[in-house]
């Protein structure tokens, strides 16, 4: 077990909720600027294909942007959105947008 793992499981319940829901926060707010630096795109060069205070809004700590926006802002990088869901079952469906 890891240590982040030993750690949480002597928290309680409230606790560890608290702290896996800030973590996936951080990772919301980390993934969308990171994909851009992947590129080696800057704010401005990706505000020729969407504007830039729509950039600064969805790289913005706490943003909750809607799929549609999330698509076009992936576009602008020249990538591709992509959902992936796993079922209870253990069955994964992925939907491309």
């Amino acid at each position: 077990m890891s240590t982040y793992k030993k750690l949480l499981v002597k928290q309680s319940p409230e606790s560890q909720q608290r702290i896996k829901g800030k973590i996936e926060a951080l990772r919301q707010e980390v993934v969308l600027s990171q994909l851009r630096k992947e590129l080696g795109i800057s704010q401005t060069e990706l505000a020729q294909a969407m504007s830039q205070p729509s950039i600064v809004k969805m790289e913005r700590p706490g943003n909750d942007p809607r799929l549609s926006t999330l698509k076009r802002y992936v576009s602008a990088l020249g990538g591709e959105l992509s959902i992936n869901i796993k079922l209870p079952t253990g069955k994964r469906v992925a939907f491309h947008l």
